[in-house]
């Protein structure tokens, strides 16, 4: 059984693949929830349970305002174009962290080195988008001061973790709680993007931190040789308790 939440494991499939993999969705495949109308607790949010494909929207001048006012920390990043792709929409600045030191050198690497692709890409884009990257274990103290950041996107992290069942209820819990304390206490979002059914992740999510957790549902996106067709991806909205 591939043990995911192992360092090593990662530190060699990086070493041995440096192409760029999205886990469960692309950026354009939740770019729909990580606007006001899904992330703002209050106002016209959609209910739970929702299945979102058709919800799919154009930015608007508010949705732009709104991606220029938050800081984005993105767990378990990986060799994914997320962060990368955010920036290119607005989003102006994201931290990106991952406890493998071998993919964050090479992020380093991709995106400071002025031969490289992204690197060029960027020297186009305003110089108030910022995107940094850390080697830091999310289920231990995250080297954040209190309330850094408006946006966490778990996109698969989560899940990673829950392979070790041993570590289920321990590693989690720190996550959860670590995630919570670098929140913003009056706006402070969590989006989980998981393979789980409520039934198994919403356990997950302690209701004394999270003050309302919305869940809603994605298609998963069409893979060459794959026969899931019909299956979907979960998208766990938390909003932060103070």
């Amino acid at each position: 059984m591939t043990r995911y939440d192992d360092v090593d494991y990662w530190d060699d499939r990086y070493s041995n693949d440096k192409d760029p993999f999205e886990w469960y969705q692309t950026y354009i495949g939740i770019r729909h929830f990580l606007t006001p109308k899904y992330l703002c607790h209050t106002g016209n949010a959609p209910t739970s349970q929702g299945n979102s494909a058709d919800d799919k929207q154009t930015q608007s001048t508010t949705d732009r305002e709104f991606l220029h006012a938050n800081r984005v920390l993105i767990l378990g990043c990986g060799n994914s174009d997320l962060g990368q792709n955010m920036l290119q929409d607005g989003f102006t600045y994201i931290a990106n962290v991952d406890f493998s030191s071998v993919v964050i050198d090479q992020m380093k690497k991709k995106y400071t080195d002025d031969c490289s692709p992204a690197r060029k890409e960027f020297k186009k884009k305003p110089v108030h988008n910022k995107m940094t990257f850390q080697c830091l274990d999310v289920t231990k103290k995250l080297e954040f001061d209190d309330e850094s950041f408006d946006l966490i996107i778990c996109k698969g992290m989560l899940d990673a973790i829950l392979c070790n069942t041993n570590a289920l209820v321990d590693k989690v819990k720190s996550m959860m709680s670590e995630c919570h304390r670098v929140l913003d206490k009056e706006h402070g979002v969590m989006v989980v993007i998981s393979y789980g059914r409520p039934e198994d992740r919403l356990e997950c999510f302690d209701a004394a931190q999270w003050r309302e957790v919305k869940t809603f549902t994605v298609p998963k996106p069409m893979v060459p040789g794959m026969t899931d067709v019909g299956a979907e991806h979960y998208v766990y909205i938390l909003f932060k308790r103070a």
